[in-house]
């Protein structure tokens, strides 16, 4: 299968092509110019690929949680590529992916797993996962906490389990409050070959399938106008 997978959902935009079961990756540094460069760094991914979207098979895209235009810009141009093609659409969270991409590196499993990603001013985007791998390779999910958004210190009081691996982009930021749950953790952050990967790994693909219709975008907070909207 040819999958073509996306992600702006940080400051780096970057594009993976799956074709002919070698990946090719472009990617821009860069979050102010994502709307300029997305197009652009996928074009280069299919060149190198030496195809075009006539052959890919199925799109993939992080549909957050993250930087609000980086979602909105990405959900946008995979959506308008899978409703003109015809094609759907593999999409699971930053969050979940990142639980996905720590136990892979790692060959773990039977592994609980609690993802964070920096939300700032001292808040995470977060989720508690059970990943476990069958007697066939496939990776399933097991939901213990749902992604949501909170402070650290509030997320630290929630966690009750125990021998739990802490995966996640912000580490190194919260190292000493996080010893206070698990001394085990790993500084990740998954790639839009890690997405790919992540649809042929799990044992049920189908739940993370959308058209572009269905597929909406995960913010986990509202945007700050929002705030500002509802508090009056």
């Amino acid at each position: 299968m040819n999958i073509l997978g996306i992600d702006t959902t940080t400051k780096v935009a970057s594009c993976s092509v799956l074709y002919n079961n070698k990946f090719y990756t472009k990617s821009i540094s860069n979050e102010i110019t994502h709307s300029e460069k997305l197009l652009p760094i996928i074009d280069e991914s299919l060149n190198l690929a030496k195809t075009n979207l006539d052959n890919i098979d199925m799109f993939a895209t992080i549909n957050g949680p993250g930087s609000f235009t980086g979602i909105r810009i990405g959900l946008a141009t995979i959506k308008a590529f899978a409703q003109v093609k015809e094609i759907n659409i593999f999409s699971i969270s930053s969050i979940d992916l990142i639980g996905y991409t720590a136990f892979k590196k790692y060959n773990l499993n039977d592994q609980k797993i609690l993802s964070l990603i920096d939300a700032r001013n001292n808040r995470v985007y977060y989720a508690l996962n059970k990943i476990s791998k069958d007697e066939n390779g496939k990776i399933t999910f097991d939901k213990i906490l749902d992604v949501d958004n909170d402070t650290i210190d509030n997320v630290i009081s929630k966690i009750n389990e125990k021998d739990i691996i802490i995966a996640g982009n912000c580490i190194n930021s919260f190292k000493e409050k996080l010893n206070a749950i698990s001394e085990k953790s790993v500084d990740v952050y998954p790639t839009t070959e890690d997405l790919i990967s992540c649809y042929l790994d799990i044992k049920n693909p189908k739940d993370y399938i959308y058209n572009a219709y269905s597929l909406d975008a995960l913010y986990a907070r509202q945007s700050q106008a929002e705030r500002m909207s509802n508090n009056g």
